[in-house]
């Protein structure tokens, strides 16, 4: 039977002499796998069309186990974000983290309309004016949201009162904000400023396109960095895995 994806590439495995497979995030079936048949070749033109960080409708021949890619049409290739370091090294950990979280086969276009605003915003931008770091971050705040993972920045997720404008602390344990004194009862948290909060808030209630517009710290988005990181690590059940990512934002 054949199938046809609107999808991002997010990786690529060589196996076998001439083959690879490839993981894509599509619009019609969530995250999938799919082999390229000889696509290593030297004459092979289907590999062109299946670099990660692309957007393309992906042609697919599946009977059982994984299917067959049979043709690929790039609809972006975002060559900006390919030709910044700084952008690279972001959009990797983004699909590292994808890749991670979210199983095979859940289809979620909310999801994937969101994975694809972030990169079409991101190849708008320019390395060193700092909406780099704010688009990521916001987009990571909002996948979190949409894989159920919200968290809680508007008052104590431990008493429910309302934040103090100082001295708070996140805990994921506790999936978000806790005023000084709950936070004293907790072994693992970490220290937050009132900003950091309120940027946690205006991420999750506002479209992500409206991140370029905020004025944000380098301060800020260190704080903002350590609670992603903390997240990620404790999502992942993985500490090692995610304990470079406040070194790659």
């Amino acid at each position: 039977m054949d199938y046809k994806y609107q999808g991002i590439i997010l990786n690529k495995k060589d196996i076998a002499e001439v083959d690879r497979i490839y993981t894509i995030y599509t619009q019609e079936a969530g995250k999938i796998k799919v082999i390229g048949k000889g696509v290593r070749k030297p004459n092979a033109k289907l590999a062109g069309n299946l670099e990660p960080i692309t957007a393309a409708e992906i042609f697919v021949a599946k009977s059982r186990g994984m299917g067959k890619v049979t043709g690929a049409i790039p609809i972006n290739i975002f060559s900006r974000i390919k030709s910044e370091l700084d952008a690279l090294h972001r959009v990797f950990y983004v699909f590292r983290l994808i890749e991670r979280l979210i199983p095979e086969q859940e289809k979620d276009e909310k999801i994937f309309k969101l994975f694809l605003s972030y990169l079409n915003e991101l190849e708008k931008q320019e390395t060193g004016n700092g909406k780099i770091d704010i688009l990521t971050l916001g987009f990571l705040f909002k996948l979190l949201d949409e894989l159920g993972y919200r968290l809680e920045a508007g008052r104590c997720v431990r008493c429910e009162k309302k934040l103090a404008p100082e001295n708070n602390y996140f805990s994921i344990a506790r999936g978000g904000i806790l005023c000084r004194h709950c936070a004293a009862k907790e072994t693992r948290r970490i220290k937050v400023n009132s900003q950091a909060v309120k940027l946690i808030r205006i991420f999750l209630s506002n479209k992500l396109e409206n991140f370029v517009k905020l004025q944000v710290s380098s301060t800020d988005i260190n704080y903002l960095k350590a609670v992603i990181n903390e997240s990620a690590n404790w999502l992942a059940e993985s500490p090692k895995m995610f304990d470079n990512f406040t070194k790659i934002l």
